[in-house]
């Protein structure tokens, strides 16, 4: 009981804490394996970003936005999962000298928390449903289209000049009453009709407005 009633209290402050201030960290790791790290942030803006740098040198970087619902599921997951964490959460000695999983909670009567741990090493259930939720914002933002976000707020109009997923460019000759588009492909004039629930597979962003 005393749990749950902390846990909603944590909620209640973290989503007030987000409303009022610059993103801040809320659950940050990096998974090294050999020179190559893997960062999976989640920030209080609801933004998830992962990172991936080989030999120090960035080569991949890409973020999603969680719907509010969404964001506070997973910000509920973990917040329970820190509260039960304990303070030996690592229950194996297990040593891989070129892995390692770099773990940083910004929750949690301990925040900043850092636990350093093996991929390979028995970790205790909170841990485990903490490594869970990040794999599957890894995965949301990994899966996710490049240019989703970039494209929520457009409101299509005649002659936008957009860019495509393959490369190709083309302008917006239509825009049906049904969100429907109709593409015209530069250079050979091919038209393609685009729905609206298929934009972010086939258009990659917005080049020019249309006047």
């Amino acid at each position: 009981m005393k749990i749950r009633l902390m846990l909603g209290c944590l909620l209640t402050m973290a989503a007030a804490t987000a409303a009022a201030q610059a993103p801040i960290p809320v659950v940050e790791r990096v998974f090294t394996e050999g020179q190559v790290a893997t960062r999976v942030t989640l920030f209080s803006n609801r933004v998830v970003v992962v990172s991936i740098t080989d030999h120090g040198v960035q080569g991949y970087l890409k973020h999603v936005t969680l719907p509010p619902d969404q964001y506070l599921i997973y910000l509920g997951i973990l917040q329970r999962a820190v509260l039960e964490l304990g303070p030996k959460p690592v229950t194996s000695a297990v040593s891989t000298p070129r892995s390692e999983v770099s773990l940083t909670l910004h929750m949690g009567p301990d925040s900043p928390r850092r636990i350093t741990f093996s991929p390979m090493a028995t970790v205790s259930l909170p841990l485990a449903q903490i490594s869970g939720a990040i794999n599957d914002l890894e995965s949301l933002v990994r899966e996710s289209s490049p240019s989703s976000e970039d494209l929520e707020g457009w409101d299509p109009r005649r002659d936008d000049r957009v860019e495509l997923m393959n490369g190709d460019y083309a302008r917006v000759a239509e825009v049906l009453d049904d969100g429907v588009l109709v593409l015209e492909h530069e250079g050979t004039y091919i038209r393609e009709i685009v729905g609206p629930d298929v934009r972010d597979q086939v258009i990659l962003r917005v080049v020019e407005p249309g006047k």
